[in-house]
Order: structure tokens, then C-alpha cells, then sequence
């Protein structure tokens, strides 16, 4: 087929190409939110996580010096709020951290009241 008046033949490809550039766009920019969203949950996430194990170590740390168990609320510049427990029974000490936050976590930590060698440690997501 041949056209004899390929006077609209160039706008008619340039309206095609600008509409399909138009299209992917809005998808390209759609997916650039999704990631940064994901990012920022993940690196919410491992903050959270490594708020927790730091109270656990803060406990030890408690445990060891003043040989005390805590039982108190610390908050981590301004934003996060970190609830840390000690008990303790005949042969061990427990330690509990706490956070309450979008991504909540929780660590525990099982000492033995000998030498105060950790026995058990976890650190989970508590949803």
C-alpha cells in the first residue's frame, strides 16, 4: 500500500510516540514511590530491631556494674520509646525490651545467674 500524501505520516508517529511516553510516566513514577516506601520501612524496621537488641545489652550492662535488674521506660532521641524489663528466678535472669512503634518489636534474653553467660537470645516482630 502506498500512501501518496505522506504529509501527516511524521505527526501522526510523533503523536503516537508522545502518547505512549505519556502512559509509562506516571508508571515509572508510581514505582519509584512504591520503592521509596519499602526502603523507608525496612530501614524503620531495622532501626527498630536494633533499638531492642541495644536495650538488652543496656540491661547486661546494668546487670553487670550496679548489679541491678531495670524496670523503666527509656526514650531514643525524642522518637522512639523502648520499654526494658529485668526478672529473675532461682538459676536465671530474664531480660525484656519493648517496642511499641508502626514496627513493633520485641527481645528477650535468658542469663545465667552464674557467670552471666547468655543463654538465649531472640529478637521478633511482635504484631
Amino acid at each position: 500500500m502506498k500512501l501518496k500524501n505522506q504529509s501527516g505520516y511524521v505527526l501522526f508517529l510523533n503523536l503516537i510516540l508522545i502518547t505512549l511516553i505519556a502512559l509509562f510516566i506516571p508508571l515509572l513514577i508510581q514505582e519509584q514511590k512504591i520503592n521509596y516506601r519499602i526502603l523507608s520501612s525496612r530501614i524503620k524496621a531495622a532501626q527498630n530491631k536494633e533499638a531492642v537488641e541495644s536495650g538488652l545489652q543496656y540491661q547486661l550492662y546494668v546487670l553487670k556494674k550496679d548489679n541491678l535488674l531495670c524496670d523503666e521506660m527509656i526514650m531514643i532521641n525524642n522518637k522512639i520509646k523502648l520499654r526494658i524489663k529485668g526478672e529473675e528466678d532461682q538459676d536465671f535472669f530474664y531480660f525484656y525490651t519493648y517496642l511499641d512503634d508502626l514496627i513493633p518489636y520485641t527481645a528477650e534474653m535468658k542469663i545465667d545467674k552464674g557467670d552471666l553467660k547468655i543463654l538465649d537470645k531472640k529478637i521478633y516482630r511482635s504484631e
